[in-house]
């Protein structure tokens, strides 16, 4: 039932960022409110959908989180994607980016948030 939820959190990410078209990324100076700023900030159309996506997706990672904290995940995620990083190593930082309080992702939902922040960069 998760991988299901998370399919369709993701596939309507894409639709709606079909439909709304693509924006550039600006980057930001701005500390972030986890663990390291972000290098990358995504505009406030694909964030605001990727938080509504991830509450809907992952209502235990996101309890408690005001939008920026899980808009940190799209933009720490979207930065070691830019930066080169790894699947492997993005997917491991994603269960860190993701972590609330003793709620971590498992690997298929910080693949599943992977994937989508690698279509919304």
């Amino acid at each position: 039932m998760r991988r299901t939820s998370a399919a369709i959190a993701a596939s309507a990410t894409v639709i709606a960022l079909l439909l709304a078209g693509c924006g550039d990324d600006t980057t930001a100076t701005e500390p972030a409110s986890t663990t390291a700023a972000p290098a990358t900030k995504v505009d406030a159309a694909k964030a605001g959908m990727f938080v509504v996506s991830y509450r809907n997706a992952f209502p235990k990672l996101a309890e408690g989180r005001d939008d920026a904290a899980v808009a940190d995940v799209l933009n720490l995620t979207c930065s070691d994607i830019k930066a080169g990083k790894s699947e492997a190593d993005t997917v491991a930082a994603v269960v860190t980016y993701s972590k609330n309080g003793s709620t971590t992702a498992t690997e298929d939902e910080a693949k599943t948030i992977y994937e989508t922040v690698k279509l919304m960069c």
